[in-house]
């Protein structure tokens, strides 16, 4: 059989078979290229050095962890990694609170006591937010908090006014949350009692300046006159004429100032007051200047949101 015949009988052109072959030789070469060539030899480009002292001045998160324990005073950082105690639940959502340079942080899924490592993801004018990076302990013993007692009875005789019973209104509400009245001219400081609140009350400790009591009852009327304990004379701040009604409405915005904390949990919330009305700002400390909208109007107080910081 002719090589003609041979060609015609395979059903493949020889041309074909040709260029099949170069583009083999071609894909061969274009390998052996890319296995044998050169490795890139241009030099590393140094854009910047840094003459600092340290990665963190600069502002380099090198993973360091500062202890607050240690140094209660370290100021929060955003990116910055911190070692806290939990020293209190939030009221909502399952989140701990601890502090960083007296900056409210809040650590979510832990508890009171717990001791980790958090990294601060977002700072705003007195709260913080973190994540967990490690958790180290848990039931960690709180440090015990300076006790707000004010100086002991002087030596003598037993203060007339202790075991004594009073009823009246209080006027105003301390810097520690304790109620204000007076008796006798004097001052005396009313556990569990706020501004505008008849309470009955018993002395439980006289010093030369002030006096502390107790509430035993709470009215939601004034008391009359002849309630009051014969032999004390319970001295009444003077009544005024100013308006008794809510002087805020829900959902007005309003910018205030924090004057004082929430006794129910000074550790996170504040107080501000319109009028002498008590308004609770939830994340704010005193001396906060934001801008909140009112989210709740009840007879003594009113509920409200941050909307932002002033």
């Amino acid at each position: 059989m002719s090589a003609e015949n041979k060609q015609v009988s395979s059903g493949i052109p020889r041309s074909a078979l040709v260029a099949l072959l170069f583009v083999c030789l071609a894909a061969v070469g274009v390998v052996v290229y890319l296995v044998l060539r050169p490795a890139d030899s241009r030099q590393e480009l140094i854009i910047a050095m840094l003459e600092v002292e340290s990665p963190r001045a600069a502002g380099v998160n090198v993973l360091e962890v500062t202890d607050t324990l240690a140094n209660p005073a370290a100021e929060a950082v955003e990116g910055q990694r911190y070692k806290v105690l939990v020293v209190d639940n939030a009221r909502e959502g399952d989140s701990g609170i601890a502090r960083i340079g007296g900056l409210v942080t809040f650590v979510p899924g832990t508890q009171r006591g717990d001791l980790v490592v958090v990294e601060v993801t977002r700072l705003r004018r007195s709260t913080a937010d973190s994540i967990v990076i490690e958790r180290l302990d848990s039931g960690v013993a709180l440090p015990e908090q300076p006790s707000r007692a004010p100086a002991p009875v002087p030596r003598g005789e037993a203060s007339p006014l202790v075991g004594q019973i009073f009823r009246g209104t209080i006027y105003d509400t301390a810097a520690e949350g304790d109620g204000v009245i007076r008796v006798s001219g004097k001052v005396v400081f009313v556990a569990g009692a706020v501004k505008g609140e008849h309470v009955e009350f018993q002395i439980t400790r006289d010093t030369d300046r002030f006096a502390h009591a107790v509430v035993l009852s709470k009215s939601p009327v004034p008391f009359a006159e002849d309630h009051l304990t014969p032999s004390v004379e319970l001295e009444r701040p003077v009544q005024t004429t100013a308006r008794r009604d809510r002087p805020v409405t829900s959902g007005q915005m309003m910018d205030v100032t924090v004057t004082e904390t929430d006794r129910r949990n000074p550790s996170v919330d504040g107080v501000a007051r319109i009028d002498g009305f008590v308004i609770f700002v939830p994340g704010t400390q005193p001396g906060d200047q934001v801008r909140i909208r009112i989210t709740d109007v009840r007879a003594r107080a009113a509920s409200s949101e941050v909307i932002s910081s002033n």
